[in-house]
Formats: structure tokens, C-alpha cells, sequence
């Protein structure tokens, strides 16, 4: 029997409180910058806790979710570029929800070197 190794939003492995902590942490801190650090051995859980966590926030009007894989770049100055382009995207096709942040994001894609995402 195999058993897939997919994240999942379903709670397979008693980790919805670490969920719902992330959630409260981000609302409590809403005015504040935040970083927020899951971490555990291979298979542990970690992209599903992040999956609960996103679907809990993307239901909100004013919260826009964004995927990232870094596995899939070597270097930093790849990944830095990357996220950056991911964001700015996003931001720009949520544009009716975010409006001036759009256009703030159009004006720093702009400035993204392709070179060195190439």
C-alpha cells in the first residue's frame, strides 16, 4: 500500500492546533511585520499545517495567499528573484482587491532583472 505525499487541508495528523496558533499569531500581530518558522524533519507535516493555515486565510476578503517552492531554485539570487516576480504577480492579477498596491506592484516587476532570473 502507498500512501501519497501530498499536503493536505485535511487534518490527517492532529496538527489543526498549530494551525489555528498560526492564524491567532497573525491576527494579533496584524500591524506588524511577521516571520513565522515551521519546521520539522522530512514528512513531518509542515506543507499540510501550512495548507490549513491558507485555507483558513484565503477565505478573507482582505488576505491573498501566495505559493512558494524554493526547492526549485539554486541559488538565492534566483529564489530572491522569483518570490519577488510571484508577489508582484499575484498582486497585480488580485488588482480590483487591492488596488494601489497593484499599480505599486507593476512599477517594481519593472525594476526585476530578468537577466538574472534567466
Amino acid at each position: 500500500m502507498f500512501i501519497s505525499d501530498n499536503e493536505t487541508r485535511v487534518d490527517l495528523l492532529y496538527y489543526d492546533s498549530i494551525a489555528q496558533t498560526i492564524v491567532q499569531l497573525i491576527d494579533s500581530t496584524a500591524d506588524k511585520p511577521l516571520t513565522i518558522g515551521v519546521h520539522g524533519d522530512w514528512g513531518a507535516g509542515k506543507s499540510s499545517i501550512l495548507a490549513m493555515t491558507e485555507n483558513v486565510l484565503s477565505s478573507r476578503d482582505n488576505v491573498l495567499c501566495l505559493r512558494f517552492n524554493g526547492w526549485q531554485f539554486q541559488g538565492f539570487e534566483d529564489a530572491k528573484a522569483a518570490i519577488l516576480e510571484t508577489t508582484v504577480t499575484a498582486l497585480r492579477d488580485n488588482r480590483s482587491a487591492f488596488g494601489k498596491v497593484a499599480e505599486k506592484a507593476k512599477s517594481i516587476l519593472r525594476r526585476i532583472d530578468y537577466l538574472k532570473l534567466g
